[in-house]
């Protein structure tokens, strides 16, 4: 009966995937475990993504996972997008093997809100969420809500120059086999956390509850939190 109920909750979600996009590029960064891909999604109104924006992508059968765009082109109706493939999971293996030409199927998925009020802004995540904060970046100002963000990298990857010239504000720390919570936690001790209006926590489920529960166990902090889980 368990089998039956949840063939039907699948076929329900198959059915709400209703576009399709184009994979017009695909880059690697060193060493290979970072997939970007740039996307043509001719059906996508980007002019309406007023938060931080998700696309609920089929990677197998039965199987979606959330990714956010990490750059857009409101004109050419393109996005880039990141995944970090170096865990086993459906995702990865699907960002792995996408080729140029490929078709990929997605609908929009839950979207994350912005800052509600001024301030500074703190980002947490791993690489998995890279292209969560990216998005913030691009749809936050730089004078009324100056952004901090640290990300953890499973790999200890070759940045591309791009990337670390127009994200100056972003902290990359890479160190495999890492306890990915910890390193984010001990990047911010010592840090004047009540200073922050807003922290954004997002990638590998297990790693946002961890720095979740202790950010809220810190004392003098009254931010407001926005923590979203990823799964490979």
């Amino acid at each position: 009966m368990a089998n039956v109920i949840k063939k039907a909750v699948f076929n329900l979600i198959e059915k709400a995937i209703i576009d399709e996009g184009k994979v017009l590029e695909i880059r690697r960064w060193e060493p290979a475990t970072m997939v970007e891909m740039v996307l043509y999604l001719p059906g996508v109104d980007m002019t309406g993504w007023k938060y931080i924006p998700r696309l609920k992508c089929k990677v197998g059968e039965f199987e979606y996972r959330d990714y956010s765009p990490a750059t857009w082109d409101v004109g050419k109706k393109q996005c880039t997008m990141l995944v970090e493939t170096g865990h086993k999971g459906f995702g990865s293996a699907w960002a792995q093997q996408l080729r140029v030409g490929d078709t990929i199927q997605f609908s929009p998925a839950s979207t994350v809100s912005l800052p509600s009020s001024d301030g500074n802004v703190l980002g947490l995540g791993d690489g998995s969420a890279l292209g969560h904060f990216m998005a913030l970046k691009q749809m936050i100002s730089p004078e009324r809500c100056p952004l901090d963000v640290y990300v953890y990298l499973s790999e200890a990857y070759t940045l591309p120059a791009s990337l670390l010239a127009e994200h100056g504000g972003f902290n990359f720390m890479m160190k495999p086999h890492a306890d990915a919570g910890e390193l984010l936690l001990n990047s911010i001790r010592g840090r004047n956390l009540s200073a922050y209006s807003s922290v954004y926590i997002a990638g590998h489920i297990p790693m946002v509850q961890k720095v979740r529960k202790a950010l809220k166990a810190t004392s003098g902090f009254r931010g407001k939190v926005f923590a979203n889980g990823f799964w490979s």
